[in-house]
């Protein structure tokens, strides 16, 4: 019985030495279909635009920010505007009421008119809001629109591979600066169109 056992495991053994020389003897790299062929230089030719410098200096961003904030800013002080009137009214009829001068039907008539008129001042908060939320999602889309473009063009002139962006928040964490062409970008984007 040992006999037979001795001869299975160096049966396996000898098994076990033929596979892994067959295995491992070979000089050829295995060719897989989805090879990535890389420049005949083996490198990339890699660039980044300084996010954060291009915002600051783009002047067609700058002017629409202004714009968005003048916006913000005229809307708000429209909306404390009637808060105010609203809050010098409710104070006049708390006046009425507390002194009497007022029947309890016209009191109750015009709580009822000041909270409508309460209820219409948020509506027009919630209006203005998303609206200035939807202008400054669109005016962005059409920034980044025009950023890419931009980048699409210059990346096929000078057979860029990647352009990466690089500023605060961006997963890129250090750079050559001799690699840079946000200069580049923004002058295009600051070019006048014909």
């Amino acid at each position: 019985m040992n006999r037979i056992l001795l001869g299975l495991n160096i049966l396996l053994l000898l098994a076990v030495g033929y596979l892994f020389l067959d295995k491992f003897s070979t000089s050829e790299p295995e060719s897989t279909d989805a090879a990535v062929e890389l420049p005949e230089d083996n490198r990339l030719n890699i660039v980044y635009v300084n996010t954060d410098t291009l915002l600051n200096q783009y002047t067609l961003f700058i002017d629409q920010q202004k714009a968005i904030s003048n916006r913000e800013k005229t809307a708000d002080a429209k909306l404390k505007a009637q808060a105010r009137s609203l809050e010098r009214e409710i104070m006049m009829l708390n006046e009425k009421a507390s002194k009497g001068t007022m029947t309890p039907k016209d009191l109750q008539a015009e709580e009822q008119r000041l909270t409508m008129k309460q209820q219409q001042l948020m509506a027009d908060q919630e209006s203005i809001t998303r609206e200035l939320m939807e202008e400054s999602s669109r005016i962005n889309d059409e920034l980044q629109r025009e950023i890419s473009a931009t980048l699409r063009v210059i990346q096929a002139q000078y057979n860029y591979d990647y352009v990466l962006s690089y500023g605060g928040g961006s997963p890129v964490l250090a750079v050559n600066d001799s690699f840079d062409i946000t200069r580049e970008v923004i002058q295009r984007l600051n070019k006048p169109k014909d």
